[in-house]
């Protein structure tokens, strides 16, 4: 998935604050110029635009899907664009200040959005809306400068947009680099203690139940000690991507060492034994003689109520009666976990 993909929530979340505040900023100075005249302003066109003005703030402000957020912005910069045009054409004497309120918007706005094309044709449409509401006779033989305040209202606007979204895309792309970092085990590319007992944290808080499964390599000190490090290290990475390939996983990470972890959702035994015997198949074949391995695992149920250490040592306990029991071997509530026999005709 490319980069801007994975920033877009963060940037959402981080100009929310701020787009937030311009929105307010917007509407308390449009339901002022509405306060000043009601009798002639509060008509039903601006009835309308100030109920829906409102609508979209609010949603604005609660929504999580990035494209609703996007489509929003650009609405309500044209619904206040609108209603200013609006409330001037009803005014003749107001026109005056149409240029001067139309670069205020489309200057304005330069933060309001997570895309420069978003700002781009919100400019364009506020500049769209207010012209026919311009008093050009004001302008004669001046209308060079009155293109000079419009191309230029919106080429500052742009520039503006573009270098704070440039900056905040770069700023988000090294944090991102550093929270990767932080989260994944270096040798094998998979989530590292901290980041894993997160996620399981997270499972527990979110109400969910399933299954933790703990893992040990077999006889691995004997493997580093007769074939080398590099030979070690070859194997935890294909233990890695062993858990990475076999489906079925929530999260899988590697806990220290030649101990990894493994968390399934569902509160179905079968479908978690079927898991762990499945997931030891592969690990078994995962390296070509003589450098093949197996793996022991212990299985713990866990619920929304379940503590995680409680769980994590119940899956330990499980997993050394794996090994005790001969290892290669899949263990749950004291007992080995074996596979199904094939239904005789």
């Amino acid at each position: 998935m490319p980069a801007i993909f994975k920033l877009r929530p963060r940037m959402r979340t981080l100009l929310s604050p701020a787009v937030n505040m311009i929105e307010r900023v917007g509407l308390v100075a449009w339901i002022g110029v509405l306060l000043i005249d009601p009798m002639t302003t509060l008509d039903v066109p601006n009835i309308i635009i100030t109920l829906s003005l409102l609508g979209v703030w609010y949603v604005h402000r609660i929504t999580a899907h990035f494209w609703i957020w996007r489509v929003l912005g650009v609405l309500y910069i044209v619904l206040l664009s609108l209603g200013f045009a609006h409330v001037i054409d009803a005014n003749a004497e107001l026109r005056v200040f149409t240029l001067p309120l139309a670069v205020i918007i489309v200057v304005s706005s330069a933060i309001l959005f997570v895309a420069v094309q978003d700002y781009f044709l919100s400019a364009l449409l506020v500049w769209v809306i207010m012209w026919p509401t311009l008093d050009v006779g004001l302008y004669n033989g001046l209308e060079v400068y009155l293109a000079i305040f419009c191309i230029a209202s919106m080429s500052v606007g742009f520039t503006l947009s573009f270098t704070y979204l440039r900056n905040m895309r770069s700023v988000l792309l090294v944090e991102s680099e550093f929270r990767t970092l932080a989260e994944t085990d270096f040798l094998t590319s998979i989530l590292n203690r901290r980041a894993f007992m997160a996620t399981f944290q997270s499972a527990l808080a979110g109400g969910r139940s399933g299954y933790f499964i703990m893992l040990d390599i077999d006889g691995f000190k004997q493997k580093n000690d007769q074939y080398g490090h590099d030979v070690g290290d070859k194997i935890l990475c294909a233990m890695a991507a062993c858990l990475k390939s076999t489906p079925g996983s929530h999260s899988v990470g590697r806990l220290g060492g030649e101990e990894f972890g493994v968390l399934l959702l569902g509160d179905n035994d079968a479908v978690a034994h079927e898991y762990a015997l499945r997931l030891l198949a592969n690990i078994r074949c995962s390296v070509l003689p003589p450098h093949h391995y197996t793996c022991s695992a212990g299985v713990a149920p866990f619920s929304a109520t379940s503590d995680m250490s409680a769980v994590l040592k119940c899956a330990d306990i499980n997993m050394y009666k794996a090994k005790h029991d001969g290892k290669d071997r899949v263990f749950q509530n004291g007992k080995r976990i074996k596979p199904l026999l094939p239904a005789t005709k």
